[in-house]
């Protein structure tokens, strides 16, 4: 059966009758439908359907399947399906409806109109989305466009709801995380890279943000847009600064940042794989340290304004701290080839240095 209930069909209709004038079983014509015994019941019983076993002998002859007919049930269900069995509580002019724009002309959103209105000493429950339906419905004219600029966002149609389906383009030969080795998986070797943007004020600015799954090591990458062909070239000159042993693959979400994730491939040799939508459990590695980062790029700045040179000194930071996840060392210890870094040369230069608060 399916999951997801739909109407009945005019092709469906016809086979119920012509199963019935076969003098088929309900629950058979059913099963040919792949439709639940109930379903069909309901549909020959609203629509004059009697059993041979129900007629009196004062009625007569057998009718032909039972008096249900096909195209007269179908008839009466689009004509049904066009008429709302219960009228509409908010209509253009009645007085809900100006309670209504009441609250929209004190800048309240329509979510926080219909909390408002039920709290009132005559309360009145109302959804947000039958506010939003209303106004929509509206014909074209001055008066649709004055409701619509009480919105807080003024858009001319209604967005479409995602209503769960993620609404982002599919990109092209996609790898799924799914298939992603078990060495990856468990990080048994370094080598495994998890990627993202974080974003500047109002989303006009970026950084993008690499991070080896096993060392903690990160990578800070200038962009200056969010452009796949961008993040394609911005991408690749970083990770091909690293060793090949060192950049075997990358696991990324599905932004449209990455749809040239093939020329990456190419250029890097990393596998790229895609985590699934609304899942950044998956790339937890990356997320957490898009965190860490804001405390040097915090939320609402222009990102722009850093240079390479200041995002790599700000990934260097981050790289030589010690991390409790690590045992307390430190990524740069772990990552870096051997002898490159001494943490305790560092940080005993680091400590002896004054103090310079306000500087």
């Amino acid at each position: 059966m399916a999951k997801e209930y739909r109407h009945l069909s005019l092709e469906e209709r016809v086979f119920i009758q012509t199963q019935l004038e076969l003098g088929c079983k309900l629950g058979a014509i059913a099963a040919s439908l792949q439709r639940s015994r109930s379903t069909v019941w309901r549909e020959v019983r609203r629509n004059g359907w009697k059993a041979s076993s129900h007629i009196g002998k004062h009625e007569g002859r057998f009718s032909v399947a039972g008096g249900y007919r096909s195209l007269y049930a179908h008839a009466r269900a689009c004509r049904l399906a066009r008429k709302a069995r219960v009228a509409r509580r908010l209509v253009v002019g009645n007085a809900l409806w100006q309670r209504v724009l009441k609250c929209l002309e004190q800048g309240l959103s329509p979510q926080q109109t219909g909390r408002t209105l039920e709290r009132m000493p005559e309360p009145a429950r109302i959804s947000h989305e039958t506010i939003y339906s209303a106004i929509y419905a509206m014909p074209r004219g001055e008066l649709r466009a004055q409701v619509i600029a009480l919105l807080r966002k003024g858009h001319k149609s209604r967005r479409p709801r995602s209503a769960g389906r993620d609404r982002r383009t599919l990109l092209a030969n996609m790898t799924s995380i799914e298939e992603r080795p078990i060495e990856v998986e468990d990080r048994l070797v370094p080598g495994h890279w998890e990627g993202d943007l974080i974003k500047g004020a109002a989303n006009g600015s970026q950084v993008g943000t690499l991070v080896e799954r096993v060392t903690l090591f990160t990578l800070l990458v200038q962009m200056e847009d969010a452009t796949a062909l961008c993040a394609a070239r911005r991408f690749a000159g970083s990770l091909r600064r690293i060793d090949s042993q060192l950049r075997l693959s990358l696991t990324y979400d599905q932004g449209s940042e990455m749809a040239m994730h093939e020329s990456l491939t190419r250029s890097t040799g990393m596998k790229v794989y895609f985590a699934h939508p609304r899942s950044p459990w998956e790339r937890g590695t990356n997320e957490n340290t898009n965190g860490l980062l804001r405390q040097y790029l915090p939320k609402g700045t222009d990102l722009s304004v850093f240079s390479q040179a200041e995002l790599d000194q700000i990934a260097f930071k981050l790289n030589v701290r010690p991390r409790k996840a690590l045992g307390w060392k430190c990524p740069a210890e772990l990552f870096l080839p051997e002898g490159t870094f001494d943490f305790q040369t560092y940080w005993a230069s680091t400590l002896a240095k004054p103090v310079a608060l306000g500087a």
